[in-house]
């Protein structure tokens, strides 16, 4: 099968949708996929490059570059968003590449969502089908709140008309929660359930055996997390501060990337909570998102990890499985009903804090049973048993095990001849 993926964001870009198509690449060729990549120049995106992803992705495949409007210019008008930004290119460089290369699956990663404006067309006009991999929802749960900026209304505004539109004409619709796809099936019944499917983020067991980690010699104990802290995850936040701040050890927690935006730009998420959890100087934000290898070198450094979500159900939880391969000891704090609570209950980790959006069952009604299972994480650091990756369970979770689940569908989709 030969097939193209739109990858606005891809190595040296370490955000969530470029390690999800990293993943995949060095693991197509044992399913007989010849992948081509459309992305743009590294210069034209705004996050910062991590040369780490560029080795870990390989060249063993075809990468062909899009033109895009500048964000120097385009930010000038209010839009910073890529997908909008490479949008008009894209339509004639996809339709190049699919009489080029003769591709019979078109799959796009998103965000950015506005990408799939074109793919409807880009199916009539070729007779190629598409599948569409939901990283995270396009349109939002819920109603907004009175803080939504207008540029944030319209754009919920146009996702709301044409998410029908490029869903339905999909062959094949991933997303990294069954959550989201039960949402997708709430919104547009005439979607058919036996061809989406939920594939979770997974790991690479590898990236964290690169790196050799001296072991630590301090007796405070270091807690670190490491994404993006978003408006839905803040009272999770403040209930996981507030059960930190009464643990009975003396500990340094940091937090690092926890804006979605880079360089200058990005700006500290949880000053609030910190001050009014009095946890001034015990916790530390760095707002700006770190390389990749990094971040792997920082969980490995780590003592004790966090892993929270938000107040969604569908929450997905990208670090999840790399938090598994690590095999260090971490904290989750998560929604009950979410995917990476049900899949740890499973597993009958012990460290597994849930709530719910339910009176009495709330972020803030776990404070107490947050400090106690953060207390018996830290004592038993020592005796701490990591969970087993070659569990079945797990195994399907790998990078190989994702790249499975993405493939064969399609495959199915293209014997029928779609």
């Amino acid at each position: 099968m030969k097939l193209t993926i739109i990858a606005p964001y891809y190595p040296p870009s370490a955000l969530p949708p470029s390690q999800r198509v990293r993943l995949m690449m060095n693991h197509f060729a044992e399913y007989d996929v010849v992948p081509s990549i459309i992305t743009v120049k590294p210069q034209f995106r705004e996050e910062s490059e991590d040369p780490w992803m560029v080795e870990l992705v390989g060249s063993d495949h075809e990468v062909e570059y899009c033109s895009v409007i500048s964000p120097k210019l385009s930010r000038k008008f209010g839009v910073g968003d890529l997908g909008l930004r490479m949008l008009p290119f894209l339509f004639f460089k996809l339709l190049r590449n699919l009489k080029r290369t003769k591709g019979n699956f078109v799959l796009y990663p998103v965000p950015p969502w506005y990408i799939l404006v074109i793919a409807p067309i880009i199916k009539w006009l070729t007779g190629v089908p598409y599948a569409i991999d939901y990283i995270d929802p396009w349109v939002e749960g819920g109603v907004l709140p009175e803080t939504a900026t207008l540029k944030r209304k319209v754009s919920q505004w146009i996702a709301h008309r044409l998410e029908g539109w490029v869903t339905k004409n999909a062959a094949v619709v991933f997303a990294v929660s069954e959550g989201i796809n039960e949402q997708l099936r709430s919104r547009h019944p005439e979607l058919k359930k036996e061809w989406m499917f939920a594939v979770p983020y997974g790991a690479e067991e590898s990236d964290f055996n690169q790196l050799a980690i001296a072991p630590r010699n301090n007796s405070t104990t270091l807690i670190r997390y490491i994404g993006a802290v978003w408006d839905d995850a803040y009272l999770v936040l403040d209930a996981l501060l507030a059960g930190l701040s009464k643990v009975d050890f003396e500990f340094k927690a940091e937090f690092y990337g926890t804006s979605y935006a880079g360089g200058e730009l990005a700006q500290p998420q949880m000053d609030r909570f910190i001050h009014s959890n009095k946890l001034d100087g015990k916790v530390i934000e760095y707002p700006n998102r770190v390389p990749y290898k990094e971040a792997v070198r920082l969980n490995l450094e780590s003592d004790i990890l966090f892993l929270f979500g938000g107040m969604q159900s569908y929450y997905a939880a990208s670090k999840l499985f790399g938090l598994v391969v690590s095999k260090k000891p971490f904290i989750a704090f998560l929604h009950k009903d979410s995917y990476p609570a049900l899949f740890l209950s499973e597993l009958a980790y012990p460290y597994v804090v849930t709530y719910s959006d339910n009176e009495g069952d709330l972020p803030k009604d776990k404070v107490g049973v947050l400090k106690d299972r953060i207390n018996l994480i830290q004592a038993e650091i020592a005796k701490f048993t990591p969970l087993d990756t070659n569990d079945h369970r797990i195994q399907k979770y790998t990078a190989k095990g994702m790249t499975a689940s993405f493939v064969l569908p399609m495959k199915k989709r293209c014997n029928e001849g779609l």
